[in-house]
């Protein structure tokens, strides 16, 4: 295995002397996972088996085949952000344009019973979307002199020429109604105006700034740091200096009209906030009422499943909570997955894994193998460095492609021994993946059980699925994660994703996993070091950690440790998952503000404040303290090893870890299902409240966008099937 050399200005180097490749400087780079956008990799033609060429030739055939359908029968809204191009009126009359001639019977009653399931859970979003923008034209008539004549209000549309619109304040992105400023162009949406009259203005427009100082090479592998005599700068947030103002801008506009903000604040404090709108507003209307209409009159029940699925032999074990049926997850082979027992699951929150799905891909997923696919003998020198995350000091390394595709076979080494953990994160990080690998992105969502939901073209429950193809949609994958990995916990610098929620629903597909044995050498090592980090941890943790535990917790360990033991070991076994149920977030962010001063982040420096735990990514439960946390809050995860050609779901709200056994190649992707609607606005609700800067502030989804979209297609397939009919 290559180790690493250590020269004087605090660079590490792989290999022997400069030959090898350079990970970055560790003592100045705070810039914590920094998205550099740069210009586009051209990638150069390359020889490829007959085979492989028509199989391309035929996957972009179909794209194109797909996008001159999409351009025939797009669905539309009326408005100016790429909603709009037809009348309401145009399209939810019993004339509705939606086209079933090329779709055969069977599938059409497929698509009856997927728009009815659609229908029946966005509805009440919808409604509720409605019923706050009446709220809002009511307050706009009054504020007019209008009263009750609110239908007689004229709502000025903003001009946004196709781009996204987000709230000035708490970038939440908006879909409609909102107010604007004439004077200077801020924008509010409807939620923070609601705050604002209650003189509780939530969404936050604060920044906060974290302090990890640099505290040698050696600090991270357990050397006791002492500290300059002058005072170490702390976690510091701009938030106190909004409070003055933010109460001053609320106390204005309890009179129902809402001034601009002041300059602090991103506005120009001289204009008045006008409602404004992105789409007709009696269009929505017109949508919610037909919507409303069909759901009666095809009324949508979920029959479910009646038989035992998660506790039979397409099950697994993956805790040891008190009910007996809390304890295991659907796990089916990919040859008899049904959608009926995902759905069932599915709408309980529990994540579902589903094997054996690589067994006809046809294709290597060996990274060095997408590597050549990628790169293709280019001389771009784009090409000739990777950007990867070091997970020991949760920094960012520049490497060289082949240096790191080594160390993922056979494993790098510090001097003293210990592993390096390198990942690479949303890999290719500057193209889309389906771009780039098509014949692989191909393989990959066909392969996927569930097409109803993972399809992100044609899945009839995939709220993505219904965006137009002229309207600005998320990036939701695929996107792979290489890393590397080691089987045993080694308590800091393990390739671990810390806890944090997605942005929705999730699938991951475990591609490949390599084996990277230790030497005896090398574990009495890692033992060495491990007793200098519990002495490093003992002076400096808070007096929070518990006292005198250490026998207790080793027995603990084992017990936890039984549940997922004869995986682990298996030829195949890649990653270990720990993934939390829904109702458990609550005391799990209790646990983490409780402890925080127990975890180390950024140059492995301990954690000196939290913003929202579950949201920060910078978490990572051990054994030791998920059996701490299970002991004094009564809640555990589904814990569970996940195998070449698996994929696992995670439901939208469930918060996850994950960490890898092996080298891993994982290729994951998100979609917005109708059952999860509910935690993803939950989610978004949670995004606007974060400081300014935070990593997970931006609302990626638009999700309600999403909602009024999969509304009208399940609309317009309901009124096709009545006309069939």
């Amino acid at each position: 295995m290559g180790t690493i050399g250590v020269e004087s200005n605090s660079r590490i180097w792989f290999g022997a002397g400069r030959a090898g490749f350079q990970l970055g400087n560790f003592g100045r780079d705070h810039e914590f996972l920094a998205r550099e956008r740069s210009k586009p990799i051209r990638l150069s033609k390359r020889r490829r088996c007959d085979d492989d060429q028509i199989e391309l030739d035929h996957v972009r055939k179909q794209r194109k085949a797909s996008i001159e359908r999409k351009e025939k029968s797009k669905h539309r809204f009326h408005g100016d952000v790429g909603l709009a191009k037809k009348m309401p009126s145009e399209r939810l009359s019993e004339d509705s344009e939606f086209d079933s001639s090329s779709i055969c019977e069977e599938d059409k009653v497929k698509q009856v019973e997927y728009a009815r399931c659609m229908l029946h859970h966005v509805l009440p979003y919808l409604q509720d979307l409605c019923k706050k923008q009446l709220n809002e034209k009511h307050i706009e008539a009054h504020n007019r002199g209008l009263g009750v004549f609110y239908n007689q209000l004229d709502i000025e549309k903003a001009e946004c020429n196709g781009e996204r619109v987000y709230c000035d304040n708490c970038s939440t992105s908006i879909f409609d109604f909102h107010r604007s400023c004439k004077n200077c162009g801020y924008e509010l949406c409807l939620t923070c105006c609601q705050e604002l009259r209650a003189g509780n203005l939530q969404g936050n427009c604060a920044e906060i700034s974290y302090h990890y100082p640099y505290r040698g090479n050696g600090y991270p592998h357990g050397e006791i740091w002492s500290p300059p005599t002058e005072i170490v700068q702390k976690t510091t947030s701009r938030i106190p200096d909004y409070q003055a103002q933010i109460a001053s801008w609320c106390e204005d506009s309890k009179n129902h009209v809402i001034s601009c903000p002041p300059t602090e604040l991103g506005g120009c404090g001289v204009g008045l906030l006008e409602l404004k709108s992105l789409i007709s507003y009696q269009w929505l209307i017109q949508l919610r009422n037909k919507a409303k209409e069909l759901d009666e009159d095809w009324p949508y029940v979920d029959e479910g499943c009646s038989c035992h699925c998660a506790m039979g032999e397409e099950s697994r074990k993956a805790s040891e909570r008190k009910h007996p049926h809390d304890n295991y997850i659907y796990c089916p082979s990919s040859d008899k997955a049904e959608l009926r027992h995902f759905k069932e699951h599915w709408s309980r929150g529990e994540p579902v894994v589903v094997r054996n799905l690589l067994q006809s891909s046809g294709l290597s997923w060996k990274p060095n193998d997408l590597w050549a696919a990628v790169n293709g003998g280019s001389t771009d020198p784009e090409m000739a460095r990777v950007r990867a995350i070091d997970c020991l000091s949760c920094c960012q390394v520049d490497i060289e492609p082949d240096a790191f595709f080594e160390g993922y076979e056979y494993g790098r080494l510090y001097p003293n021994l210990w592993p390096v953990m390198l990942k690479l994160k949303d890999w290719p990080t500057y193209h889309r993946f389906e771009d780039i690998l098509p014949l692989h992105c191909s393989k990959y969502i066909g392969a996927l059980p569930f097409q109803a939901y993972t399809n992100p073209k044609y899945g009839m429950l995939n709220l993505a699925s219904c965006l137009p193809s002229d309207v600005p949609k998320p990036d939701l994958g695929p996107k792979s994660y290489i890393a590397y990995g080691f089987r045993e916990e080694l308590g800091r610098g393990d390739s671990v994703t810390k806890i944090h929620l997605d942005v929705a629903d999730a699938v991951n597909v475990l591609m490949d996993a390599s084996d990277v044995e230790p030497s005896s050498e090398q574990e009495n090592a890692i033992k060495h070091l491990k007793r200098k980090h519990k002495e490093q941890d003992q002076v400096e943790f808070s007096q929070n950690r518990a006292q005198g535990t250490d026998e207790c917790q080793i027995t603990k360990k084992c017990q936890m440790v039984r549940i997922h033991e004869a995986y682990d070991r298996a030829k195949t076994a890649g990653a270990l998952w720990d993934i939390f149920r829904r109702e458990d977030v609550p005391p799990l962010k209790e646990y983490l503000e409780k402890y925080f001063p127990e975890f180390r982040h950024i140059h492995c420096n301990l954690v000196d404040q939290v913003v929202n735990p579950v949201h920060d990514e910078t978490f990572y439960l051990t054994v030791e303290h998920k059996k701490r946390l299970k002991s004094e809050f009564g809640i555990e995860p589904w814990s569970f090893v996940q195998h070449v050609g698996e994929a696992v779901f995670i439901p939208a709200g469930c918060p996850h870890q994950v960490r890898n056994l092996k080298s891993c190649t994982k290729i994951a992707m998100d979609f917005v299902s109708p059952e999860n609607i509910g935690p993803c606005i939950s989610l978004t609700e949670d995004f606007r409240r974060l400081p300014k800067n935070h990593r997970a502030k931006e609302d990626k989804l638009e999700i309600k966008k999403m909602i009024v979209y999969a509304a009208q297609r399940a609309v317009e397939v309901l009124l096709d099937a009545g006309k069939r009919k």
